[in-house]
Order: C-alpha cells, then sequence, then structure tokens
C-alpha cells in the first residue's frame, strides 16, 4: 500500500513540473502577408534559431526598393509569449505561439482588432501571394500612410497625386501649386476636380507610425471628398519626401571643409524648394535666395541675391555666400545630414528639426 501511495505522489510531482514547464522556443521560418495601406501586401519572414536567435525580413509589395532585414535574440514566457529584442515602442514585436503558427500582437501584447485579423498569423507555409520580387527606384518626390483605415499617398510634383484607400478607388488629382497656412509650418495642396476634391496638408513635424514604430520626418492631413455634393473624410498618418526630394527641407551649416563657421550664433542655412527650382535662407546675417537646380545628384546654386543688413557675422557670411554662388556640388544625404562636395570645398549640414 505504501509504494502505492509513493508512486502517486511520484507521479504528482512530475505531472506538476511538466506543467510549469516552460513553453517550448519554435524554430524554423514562419510567413505571412500582412495588410498593407499602398500595396498588395507586406511580404513578412520570421526565421526562429535553436540558440534563440531571429531574423526578420520583410518587402512591401510592388514598393518597396530593398530587403528590410533586423537580426537579435527572442525570449519565451510561460504563457507562450514570444517576444523579439526591440524596443517596446516598436511594432511586430511580440507573438503568441499556436502550436505550429504564430499570432503577431499589437504593441500592448493584444490580438490586432482588423477586418483582416486573419493575415497577421504567421505559418512554415508561405502564402501564394508571399513575394520578396523588389521594385525599381521610382520618382514619386512624396509618400505618406496612414493605418485605420489604411490609405496611402504618392505626389509626382510633376504630374499627379494620387490617393488610395483601402477599400475603394484611387483619386487622382493634378498637383496644384502649394500654399503655405500662415502660423502654421506646413505646406497645402488643394485640387478640387469634377469628380471631388483632395486636400492635402504636410506639417514639418514628427510622427510615427501607429503599427509598425517606424518614423518619419512629416505629419500628414488628408481631406478626400468624391463628387461635388459628397462630404469631406479626414485622414491623418505619416510620410516622407523621396529620392533627389529629401533636399526638400531646412538644412543648418555645421562645417565648411571641416571647421564650423560661425562658433557662437546662429549658423548659416539653406532651405530647398525642388517645386519651384528655389533655394532660401539665412547667411549668418542676411536672408538669402536664388535659383535651384538638380540633376545627376549634384545641386546647382545660381543667381544669389541677399538682403543688406550689416551685423557681426557679415565677413563669415561672405565666405558663405561666395562659396554657394555659381557653384555645383555633388550631394549626399545620410539621415539628418547633408554633404555637398565638389573637388574645391565640403560643406556639411544637419536637417533642422
Amino acid at each position: 500500500m505504501k509504494q502505492v501511495i509513493y508512486g502517486s505522489l511520484v507521479a504528482l510531482v512530475l505531472l506538476s513540473a511538466c506543467t510549469q514547464e516552460k513553453a517550448v522556443s519554435p524554430t524554423g521560418t514562419f510567413y505571412a502577408v500582412l495588410p498593407c495601406a499602398d500595396c498588395p501586401g507586406i511580404s513578412y519572414a520570421l526565421t526562429l534559431q535553436s540558440d534563440s536567435s531571429y531574423t526578420e525580413k520583410m518587402v512591401y509589395q510592388e514598393r518597396s526598393e530593398e530587403v528590410m532585414e533586423k537580426s537579435g535574440h527572442f525570449t519565451m514566457q510561460e504563457d507562450g509569449l514570444l517576444a523579439l529584442e526591440k524596443e517596446e515602442s516598436e511594432g511586430m514585436r511580440l507573438f503568441q505561439v499556436h502550436g505550429d503558427s504564430l499570432q503577431m500582437l499589437d504593441r500592448a501584447g493584444n490580438p490586432i482588432e482588423s477586418p483582416f485579423s486573419d493575415r497577421y498569423y504567421l505559418t512554415k507555409e508561405q502564402p501564394a501571394s508571399f513575394s520578396m520580387a523588389l521594385k525599381k527606384k521610382s520618382f514619386i518626390g512624396f509618400k505618406a500612410r496612414g493605418n485605420e483605415p489604411f490609405w496611402s499617398l504618392e505626389m509626382d510634383f510633376n504630374k499627379q497625386m494620387v490617393f488610395k484607400p483601402m477599400e475603394g478607388e484611387p483619386f487622382i488629382a493634378p498637383v496644384p501649386e502649394p500654399v503655405r497656412p500662415q502660423d502654421v509650418n506646413a505646406v497645402s495642396y488643394r485640387a478640387d476636380t469634377e469628380k471631388g476634391s483632395l486636400h492635402v496638408t504636410i506639417f514639418r513635424k514628427k510622427c510615427e507610425d501607429t503599427m509598425s514604430g517606424e518614423t518619419f520626418g512629416y505629419t500628414v492631413n488628408i481631406r478626400v471628398k468624391q463628387g461635388k455634393d459628397g462630404e469631406f473624410r479626414g485622414y491623418m498618418g505619416c510620410g516622407d519626401y523621396q529620392g533627389d526630394y529629401r533636399l526638400n527641407d531646412i538644412w543648418a551649416l555645421e562645417t565648411l571643409d571641416g571647421e564650423a563657421l560661425i562658433k557662437e550664433g546662429k549658423s548659416p542655412n539653406l532651405e530647398f524648394n525642388l517645386r519651384e527650382n528655389r533655394f532660401f535662407g539665412f547667411g549668418g546675417c542676411n536672408r538669402i535666395s536664388g535659383a535651384l537646380s538638380i540633376e545627376n545628384q549634384q545641386v546647382g546654386f545660381a543667381k544669389v541675391v541677399t538682403t543688406e543688413m550689416a551685423c557681426d557675422h557679415l565677413a563669415a557670411e561672405k565666405v558663405f555666400v561666395k562659396h554657394i554662388t555659381d557653384q555645383t556640388y555633388d550631394f549626399k544625404i545620410d539621415g539628418l545630414t547633408l554633404t555637398l562636395s565638389n573637388d574645391q570645398h565640403t560643406m556639411v549640414f544637419r536637417k533642422i528639426d
């Protein structure tokens, strides 16, 4: 009898140990095609290794020009929650393990509530629409997107702007002349056509994508009206200038040939307006402006004019103006840094937040 009781106790202890054992870490590559505001879908692949390392790859179908890739480590919790080592503010970080599949959760660790919630499950079998094919570089000058409802905007400043909701037909309108609202650091485009109206306002204010956590330099407000008698519907989201149009901002001079031009006081700055092929700025003492040309990763300055005020930094300003008058520079943008260089000089600027 004692042997039976002892055996039962051992069995209970072993059973308890098994039930408290940490969830087994899944391994292998898991695939999904996530919802996308401005493309057929986001091809997402997550590879989990037995050493608790991961590799994440992502392509916006028909939109990405390169594969977005990130690596790191992951942890498993007793409740079957898998967490990639990322900043808590980042999306695509938490997953619930369901046998041979992973359910992507939002940043708070909750299931994503959406009409497309079934597309947030990753499996080891590639969906039929999964593709890592890349798009050739485009000449779109500005792109924006938003979530819930999903939407996207592309602006070709020489042609048209295209607004695409997740459901319904795209709204296409010519790009009108920009208008700068008073007392607001923004630019507005208001297109009114027979098919309706598309009003786009681009605010120079940092913006974070509510799903992926990706940061952008601009906050975008869109109002759309279908038909003359329809009502406006509003959308908010994030955007950035593309390609050469990334110059379309305000840049403060940090160094000229490796040295600060003005060590105490406001540095010279340049504001590029690619829409008007003009530049504006501050030389250190006076306002400056002139004509601008962009071609083959080169920027050219011409017809430079300045106001005629006197100040302590007038000598430094003359040096700066001399370096941009009738000059051409190769340009390179790396994050918040703009470098202008030619055979004689190098100027390094930083984007003004």
